[in-house]
């Protein structure tokens, strides 16, 4: 067609994507999608009229992001990013699985504002959709203003080459009468132009975008998109756009007025002679997860077995082929992922949507009184229709919440069902889901300059290059020189027995993800007599060639969000997939040597550790805190930060560790030679980055790794306190230095330059090895001083806080826990409103409720619950919380009432008194039975050097002890005695009530 004033010659230059398919694409306001089973109806009516891609319109959701639908179309979204924003406007795109394959990238401009790109088959040629939501004609002209000015900065990105579609709700009326924007539009639109008409025009004008309703020839209930509630009013104000280059590729725009959501807007398609080009991905790339939930069927259980053991037989007699490890390898891993593939198959998706059949009965009875509502011929007719349509509207609307009810009670019968059978690991899943916790909606990243990268590919190349600058930080200017030990600690160094190798299969944990080889835990553990057979002669030869398979070295990042803004790759931590074969062999070494080490590593070291917890280093610190306060007595703490600290430790150094610490030659070269060539690749929108080698750092997700990092902080800790006094005098003979939970230390001084001196030894000792102190997150806490001259670090001064979160309690200068009391109720609070639809539940038992109300939110309630000191006023808080939640449990509300003791027998609790009271001294009786040279047994007696101030004490968790103990009439020396039998303990701690807090 020839838009109206051009010439024949003018009419032949626009381009035509050769392709006798066509694409259909369509742009549709549908009111909201803030509200249950919308989202659906959308994607329904997306598939019933066979779109390729649909622009939505007023969303209504907030923040950026992406999610997968169940029926397999994704949609992408943005809306108001602030926390707490309205839920109003917002836009999307949702792609059809083509569109996926042929999507380069996507932006988030906003709540107006949405852009992606996609390949089309026509070279070089790539087609941008820009997706808006306008101001109305009403709004104030600077909004309007600020929304044009955006789009236009927008439009100028897109090359001249490429097609370029503009669409949406643009609230703009165009008219018939296209003087002066001849070349923009044609004379098929409606109405007359308003005032966001000629803004919309003129945008069109200055980019050459052809208004495509404006040019093809309708009826007019064919290009009126929006209707008035009271059905006599029609307007066209949404429209599609494309560039005029490409316009001969734009076949037809019109209404499709049979769709139907329930909103007053039409939808708006559009049809275009084009072709979109599927991405080019490798197909070894491709990751296979299996079926493995089919293995606990003992039946399909057994016929894995007898598979993996038929083609056992057939691997044994070429395992005993002289080959190399490698080879042997790619035998065992064949025969494990044939099995897989052959007895349980791939994963298949497991939800289903939860609308059913009779409210999309429903669905479809409203849509044909929609068609009724468009075929009336007389107001009367209109009006009548109207009605029976908005019932229809209400019919569907309160079927889709019995739907949703019916769906979250189902979900409650199968968390019910699971708690009864013990799969605990099911209940929480369903818990979950339950609850309707989403993770973190992944969106563009940007680049190192701050700007958004658009496609998927240089998407891929971002992650790639942030994680690879990561995990290679630069070689420590001076690393220590140190010696290897002279005698090797007493360690195992023959080979794997096949019982060390069953033991490690056997703590190998169910559901977890594969590693790069596709093997699940659940494969080897399905008959784990003949995975020992078949990774006993692999191991042998690993073991006496030192040489590591190159599937081991390998591992696959996946980005976890942490908080900030998202599209900043600083704001993830990567966790790392590896072979789980590969964590078997790992576990062997492990077992070998952990417990012998372990009698070499300093005492103030509590992480990674048995018998060690983040309850021992929170108390031990309180009560120093509170007993300096008591006898005046000077305390400086400084809790130190590393950057990035597992990814930073430098390898070479690393290996002369294990050998300085004693460990064989044998097991240190196998442990070197699994990150000797190390490399991983970054999972991103379900395709895989190039190739990396990593050189720094302990593998995340490695059974081996948290072993080698605590060498690290026990060597660096050493070195910073051993023959100097810069610590607090802890018994006549000794100091204490620092309280170590992995890298979080908190380091003990009683004045600054004490504090001052082993601040700059560490910061010189770490860089030795790799390791840098964070500067804005380690912070100094100081009491009792009235010293004004700071700690610095590196000539920068460190800042001073009155309270600090350690290991996730709060320690203030007052040593009292009021604050940390009330923090731990704000996140039981926000635990337990996570969790309504699980209260609200018919077909929950009350049983499980209460296990989940115990495991959710009492333990969040409770954490660090040992170490407090407790006042009539924390009890009474902590007790009315748990009241309070008890009663909305069971339903209790005013003017009901119901006494604290029949609500406790009810649900089984205990007072929270007595439940904090059993907790503290349950872990007491833990720390007793510890050696008499443990530092946290110690702190229970410890005082500092001092003087009481004159007057009554304050009240102490020590106090609280020892009142305590008086009520149950034993002596401290009596307490320790019976500490050290554990049923004797039991008894004295379970006192006169029984417990019955597990919610049996």
């Amino acid at each position: 067609m020839t838009l109206c004033g051009e010439s024949r010659k003018e009419a032949t230059k626009p381009t035509t994507l050769l392709s006798t398919r066509k694409t259909t694409i369509g742009t549709w306001n549908v009111r909201t999608m803030y509200e249950p089973g919308k989202t659906a109806q959308v994607a329904a009516e997306m598939r019933r009229n066979n779109l390729t891609l649909l622009g939505i319109s007023e969303t209504r959701w907030t923040d950026a992001g992406q999610r997968r639908l169940m029926t397999g179309e994704l949609l992408l979204y943005s809306g108001y990013e602030e926390n707490d924003a309205h839920h109003t406007q917002g836009v999307g795109l949702m792609l059809s699985k083509q569109a996926q394959r042929s999507l380069i990238g996507w932006e988030a401009h906003g709540p107006r504002i949405i852009t992606a790109s996609f390949r089309t088959k026509k070279k070089r040629i790539k087609m941008h959709v820009v997706q808006c939501y306008a101001p109305t004609n009403d709004n104030e002209d600077e909004e309007k203003d600020h929304f044009y000015s955006r789009l236009q900065r927008i439009l100028e990105t897109y090359p001249d080459k490429d097609v370029t579609i503009l669409m949406g709700d643009v609230n703009a009326k165009i008219g018939s009468d296209n003087t002066g924007y001849e070349r923009v539009m044609g004379t098929h639109a409606l109405g007359v132009m308003n005032e966001n008409g000629e803004r919309f025009v003129d945008l069109c004008a200055l980019n050459s975008l052809v208004i495509g309703g404006s040019i093809f020839p309708h009826k007019r209930i064919h290009k009126n998109t929006w209707v008035s509630p009271d059905n006599r009013t029609e307007n066209q104000i949404d429209h599609v756009c494309i560039n005029k280059k490409f316009r001969r590729s734009l076949q037809d725009v019109r209404v499709r007025r049979g769709a139907d959501v329930a909103s007053d807007h039409h939808l708006l398609v559009a049809s275009l002679k084009l072709k979109l080009k599927r991405n080019q991905t490798d197909a070894s790339d491709r990751r296979v997860k299996y079926n493995i939930r089919l293995l606990k069927d003992p039946k399909t259980k057994q016929q894995f077995s007898l598979t993996l053991k038929n083609r056992f037989e057939v691997l044994r007699e070429l395992l005993e082929e002289e080959d190399s490890v490698s080879n042997r390898w790619q035998k065992v891993k064949e025969t494990l992922r044939s099995s897989c593939q052959q007895v349980v198959g791939p994963n298949k998706p497991q939800q289903k949507e939860w609308i059913t059949p009779e409210t999309l009965t429903k669905i479809q009875d409203r849509q044909r009184k929609k068609a009724t509502v468009n075929n009336s011929r007389t107001r009367a007719a209109k009006a009548k229709a109207q009605g029976e349509y908005a019932e229809a509207n209400r019919e569907v609307k309160k079927s889709i919440r019995k739907d949703k009810i019916d769906y979250v009670e189902g979900l409650a019968a199968e968390a019910e069902q699971a708690a009864y059978s013990g799969n605990m690991k099911q209940l929480y899943d369903t818990t979950k889901r339950l609850s309707g916790k989403f993770s973190k909606p992944e969106r563009p990243v940007k680049d190192k300059q701050g700007n958004t990268i658009h496609t998927l590919e240089e998407q891929l190349n971002r992650w790639a290059q942030h994680f690879e600058d990561l995990l290679n930080r630069p070689s420590p200017p001076s690393p220590p020189a140190m010696e290897p030990a002279d005698v090797d600690l007493p360690v195992n160094c023959e080979k794997p027995t096949r019982e060390e190798i069953r033991k490690a299969i056997t703590l190998l944990k169910n559901g977890k993800a594969a590693g790069p080889d596709d093997i699940p835990a659940e494969a080897l553990k399905a008959d784990i007599d003949a995975s020992v057979e078949m990774l006993y002669p692999l191991f042998e030869r690993i073991w006496d060639e030192e040489d590591v398979p190159t599937d081991w070295k390998e591992g696959y990042l996946v980005k976890l969000p942490k908080k900030g803004d998202l599209s900043n790759c600083s704001n993830y931590r990567g966790i790392t997939l590896l072979s789980v074969p590969g964590k078997v062999f790992n576990r062997v070494l492990l077992e070998k040597m952990k417990n012998i080490v372990d009698s070499q590593l300093r005492d103030e070291q509590a992480g990674f550790r048995q018998n060690r917890s983040c309850t021992d280093q929170i108390a031990t610190l309180r009560i120093i805190v509170e007993q300096s306060l008591e006898w005046k007595s000077p305390l400086y703490i400084n809790f130190v930060d590393y950057e990035k600290a597992f990814d930073s430790v430098d390898r070479e150094t690393l290996w002369k560790f294990l050998r300085h610490y004693g460990i064989p030659a044998k097991i240190a070269n196998l442990i070197r030679n699994f990150y000797h060539g190390m490399s991983c690749r970054v999972i991103h929108g379900g395709q895989l980055t190039d190739r990396f080698q990593v050189r720094t750092g302990v593998r995340q997700g490695c059974l081996l790794s948290p072993f080698l990092f605590i060498l690290v902080i026990d060597w660096l800790m050493k070195e910073s306190t051993n023959n100097r006094r810069n610590g607090i005098q802890w018994t006549l003979w000794s100091q204490l230095d620092d309280l170590d939970f992995a890298d979080d230390l908190a380091l003990l001084s009683h004045n600054q330059q004490q504090m001052q001196e082993k601040t700059d030894i560490l910061t010189a000792t770490s860089s030795q090895v790799g390791l840098n102190i964070h500067k804005d997150k380690t912070k100094i806490l100081k009491i009792n001083t009235t010293s004004k001259e700071p700690i610095t670090l590196s000539g920068s001064p460190l800042e001073e806080v009155q309270s600090f979160t350690y290991l996730g309690s709060i320690v203030d200068q007052q040593g009292g826990t009021d604050a940390d009391v009330k923090a731990r109720i704000g996140k039981a609070r926000a635990a337990f409103i996570q969790l309504k639809n699980i209260w609200n539940s018919r077909q929950l038992s009350l049983t499980t409720k209460i296990r989940l109300f115990n495991s959710n939110v009492k333990s969040v309630l409770l954490y660090g619950a040992e170490t407090w000191r407790t006042t009539k006023t924390t009890i009474r808080k902590v007790q009315t919380f748990i009241n309070s939640c008890l009663r909305r449990v069971l339903k209790i509300r005013w003017p009901e009432t119901i006494s604290n003791a029949d609500l406790w027998e009810r649900t089984c609790q205990l007072p929270a008194e007595e439940l904090i009271r059993k907790r503290r001294w349950g872990w007491i009786g833990h720390t007793l039975r510890k050696p008499s040279t443990n530092i946290t047994r110690q702190a229970l007696r410890w005082n500092p050097q001092g003087k009481r101030k004159r007057g009554r004490p304050r009240n102490t968790w020590r106090r609280d002890l020892e009142a305590d103990t008086r009520k149950m009439g034993y002596t401290w020396s009596q307490i320790e005695r019976m500490a050290q039998d554990r049923g004797l303990w039991r008894a004295v701690v379970g006192g006169p009530y029984p417990d019955r807090s597990d919610g049996h």
